[in-house]
């Protein structure tokens, strides 16, 4: 399979070459992002300093791109990125278990994207995309629930995933995708153009033969995702997602089934959504069985003749935990969607409880229940204003009471906390925005006496051509 993949895409690379002898359309483009990230007790809550400080760092991204336009029914896409930090401290880059620590991390140069896109070959009824693709925008599965980020391990340096998706136009508003997709560990098909750093700790490296760690293990994914238009107010998206983990460090091999459903219903001002999620499966060694339940229910409301155009929202999420007294797996699988969904601060906070099952990556989403609110203002076309408040619990305690996070959980509680957040965008020019984020954590008894209150701040600024 991994052959296979590696001729497809390199027969897609060097097909670019002679892309724009033939292109009728060509457009190129590049984008700057420069972000800070300051991090105040994030991951630990204050728990663990000595394993992780607090952080605050620059991170500098830069894509290239080209989208070559043949004919209506053929096109190219090739994008390039990479996405250097700097930590000014306490924490630093930790390599070669932890005997090694820099403050700057080079990174690679890497493809981003690069696929091919084939409309209604032979007059057929489906679109094809092949290649390595993002499913963000336009090609998002709904909210990006269960698919969004095929390479969490990098965090918003890339989001793709090494696809074939076919989408089969069934009539008028109904269609269904076929996707199948291979996210290993490291990219395994197609080279760097700059090395990243070589880590030769035992367990966990971030950097392995010089390319840095993707996810926690080598995945593979299928789905089938419908979209219908039932009416002009309702939409109803069925799936189907299979997905096998490799084994990691201490973790099993698993085979996961998904089955769900997302329904939108949107009436004038007023909008209801929701999606519901089941997971059975099995890790191959022990044999146990797989058992998660996901979902979230939220309705809004679009004050449209108001000057600021409030918009506000209000829901609930719900991703079961895995009870400690039995052999089988209850908690919730985030899939592919291992980012920030309801807020930011978090995904880091769930490693110290979700490393033993998919590895030191954030956004591993699960024993969670949350009431979640949103406010989004626009005082100006140019301004953006969001502001949140949440409450979370845990489905279930935890019973951690040795290694590094022993000291961050209470072990009798299901009280997470309360986050506070809001986040601004403005837009400068036609080519230059930015954006202002700040959350606030504090823990409830879920945590122990000794969890302190985390703040997660970020800015950028972003220039596109």
């Amino acid at each position: 399979m991994k052959q296979l993949w590696r001729f497809l895409l390199s027969l897609t690379f060097l097909f670019s070459f002679f892309s724009l002898s033939f292109a009728i359309e060509n457009e190129p483009g590049a984008s700057l992002r420069l972000r800070q990230e300051i991090w105040d007790n994030v991951v630990s809550l204050g728990t663990a300093r000595d394993a992780q400080p607090d952080r605050n760092f620059f991170r500098l991204r830069i894509q290239l791109w080209d989208n070559v336009k043949f004919n209506d029914n053929l096109r190219f896409y090739l994008r390039l990125a990479t996405e250097p930090k700097y930590y000014t401290g306490p924490f630093r880059l930790t390599l070669d278990d932890g005997k090694n620590r820099k403050r700057f991390d080079q990174d690679e140069v890497i493809v981003d994207n690069l696929y091919i896109d084939i409309k209604k070959p032979f007059d057929l009824p489906v679109n094809f995309r092949i290649g390595r693709q993002d499913f963000l925008g336009a090609d998002m599965y709904g909210e990006g629930f269960l698919i969004l980020d095929g390479t969490p391990g990098d965090g918003s340096r890339t989001f793709y995933f090494n696809a074939v998706k076919a989408s089969v136009l069934i009539a008028d508003g109904h269609t269904v995708d076929l996707v199948y997709v291979s996210d290993p560990k490291t990219d395994q098909y197609l080279p760097s153009l700059h090395p990243a750093y070589y880590d030769r700790a035992d367990r966990g490296r971030l950097y392995i033969n010089h390319k840095k760690r993707l996810t926690a293990s080598n995945e593979q994914g299928f789905w089938i995702y419908g979209r219908n238009k039932v009416s002009e107010w309702l939409n109803i998206e069925p799936y189907y997602i299979y997905k096998k983990e490799d084994e990691y460090i201490g973790i099993d091999e698993k085979y996961i089934n998904t089955f769900g459903m997302r329904a939108v219903f949107k009436l004038s001002d007023f909008s209801l959504r929701g999606e519901l999620a089941r997971q059975i499966g099995k890790y191959t060694a022990s044999g146990n069985s797989i058992r998660g339940l996901g979902g979230y229910i939220f309705a809004g409301y679009e004050f449209k003749n108001c000057p600021v155009k409030p918009y506000l929202e209000a829901g609930y999420v719900y991703l079961s935990g895995d009870k400690t007294d039995t052999t089988k797996d209850e908690g919730f699988n985030p899939l592919f969607s291992r980012a920030p969904q309801w807020n930011e601060l978090l995904i880091y906070t769930l490693i110290p409880e979700t490393a033993g099952k998919g590895g030191p990556i954030p956004g591993y989403w699960t024993n969670i229940k949350a009431l979640v609110t949103k406010l989004k203002l626009n005082p100006t076309k140019d301004l953006g204003i969001i502001l949140s408040y949440q409450h979370l619990w845990a489905d279930e305690k935890t019973n951690i009471t040795s290694g590094t996070y022993k000291d961050m959980f209470s072990n009798s509680g299901k009280n997470r906390g309360d986050l506070w957040a809001i986040i601004g965008t403005y837009k400068f020019t036609k080519n230059l925005d930015g954006m202002l984020q700040v959350e606030y954590f504090e823990p409830g008894d879920f945590y122990s006496d000794k969890a302190k209150n985390a703040t997660f701040i970020r800015w950028q600024l972003q220039y596109k051509l």
